[in-house]
């Protein structure tokens, strides 16, 4: 018996100790995943402790590592520009975005000591503290966004807008989560004979909402749609529960991309239905706020580090040869391009994706500043993530 209850005790301590594990790699797991490793080089003046001048080596280089990860989400010019602040805000709290590092060599030279540093950064925090100064809204041009907001309350059995000039609870929290991370809002209010009328109906389609932001010169639309109803009442009290969900996504105007979606809820008890109603919806508002914002910024550290996506449209083909003629072009003159999908020819029309390190604007610039032996390509419109162009035949590509 003795010897069964060893067993049993060894084997218990055993499943503590591989579920510890397990449970340790997953924190790991997910810290590494909100991560980027870098490997840089630091220096610092050899002092009469060697200690010193090797703690100095190391924080000049983790300094770099974070100065680093910055250049990969925002523009050098932004960085000058907001030298003050990236200073005082960031490398000031390098510490604070290095997850671990290693030393890879390090050795004494002529009057200097000498590092080399592999770093592991934690992205999500920084980016959220670059979001908040508005540094990666400027790199992308600061796009203005327009919120389109449906509400259906308790006793109406259709969703309707609000008259012009009224900011409902949905709205005006969605406003302020945008607003607190530094996004270009434009004031619904203020436009006059675009939006819909006040009146029963159903969430716009994507078609409707692009060209309400066009009419408005937004960038963004946030489309959503929210639902509030009256939950169980306790028999006898007055109190009353209210529950609000909220749909909603961010769609580019100018492509249709859909750049972030999700949902929120909310939930509140209240005297008042109004008030019961309204911190129900203001719930629910900013809860969807929130993942909206992370999945709009998390979309612009990918695009601004990495290829982005241009949709060209070119009119004026004479048939699949001229078409391929510009495809060879694109990918083989201009800077940066890495691939080209066709979505669609017909009719002298063809409309592609392009994956490049260039924006549109860099792309249609490029484009103009060039001659093109035996075609010219002649740039009729551009946006953040779309270009227009203009194909014709010449002898000479002037």
């Amino acid at each position: 018996m003795k010897s069964i209850s060893v067993f049993l005790r060894l084997k218990g301590r055993l499943l503590l100790l591989v579920l510890s594990v397990f449970f340790s790699f997953g924190t790991i797991s997910e810290c590494l995943a909100d991560a980027d490793t870098v490997t840089v080089d630091g220096m610092a003046g050899i002092q009469d402790n060697p200690s010193i001048s090797r703690d100095n080596a190391i924080k000049d280089a983790l300094r770099k590592a974070v100065e680093q990860a910055v250049g990969m989400m925002v523009s050098a010019e932004s960085i000058v520009e907001n030298a003050a602040l990236v200073r005082d805000n960031i490398y000031s709290k390098t510490q604070g975005y290095i997850k671990q590092y290693k030393i890879v060599k390090e050795a004494p030279a002529q009057n200097v000591y000498l590092v080399t540093v592999l770093a592991v950064i934690g992205i999500s925090d920084l980016k959220n503290d670059l979001d908040a100064l508005g540094l990666l809204q400027a790199r992308v041009g600061k796009p203005r966004t327009l919120f389109m907001v449906v509400e259906q309350h308790v006793g109406r059995d259709s969703s309707h807008y609000l008259s012009a000039g009224e900011i409902g609870t949905v709205e005006a929290a969605l406003k302020e989560e945008f607003m607190n991370k530094e996004f270009n809002v434009i004031d619904r209010t203020t436009v006059t004979g675009v939006l819909p009328a006040d009146s029963a109906g159903v969430v716009p389609s994507d078609a409707i909402v692009r060209e309400t932001g066009r009419k408005t010169g937004a960038e963004i639309v946030i489309k959503s749609s929210a639902l509030v109803k009256e939950g169980a009442r306790t028999p006898g009290s007055p109190v009353g529960s209210y529950l609000a969900d909220i749909a909603a996504s961010a769609i580019r105007v100018d492509n249709g991309q859909v750049l972030a979606s999700g949902r929120g809820q909310g939930a509140a008890r209240h005297v008042a239905q109004n008030v019961g109603e309204n911190n129900a919806l203001d719930q629910a508002a900013r809860d969807v706020g929130k993942k909206l914002i992370d999945q709009i910024i998390a979309k612009w550290v990918v695009e601004t580090s990495g290829a982005q996506l241009t949709q060209i449209t070119i009119r004026g083909l004479n048939d699949l040869q001229d078409l391929l003629k510009v495809k060879e072009y694109i990918s083989g003159q201009l800077r940066g391009v890495q691939n080209i999908i066709q979505r669609s020819y017909g009719n002298g029309v063809a409309v592609l994706d392009i994956s490049a390190a260039s924006n549109a604007q860099q792309l249609g610039d490029e484009i103009v500043a060039k001659k093109i032996p035996h075609m010219s390509l002649n740039v009729t419109g551009v946006t953040a993530h779309t270009l227009e162009m203009v194909f014709t035949a010449t002898a000479d590509g002037k």
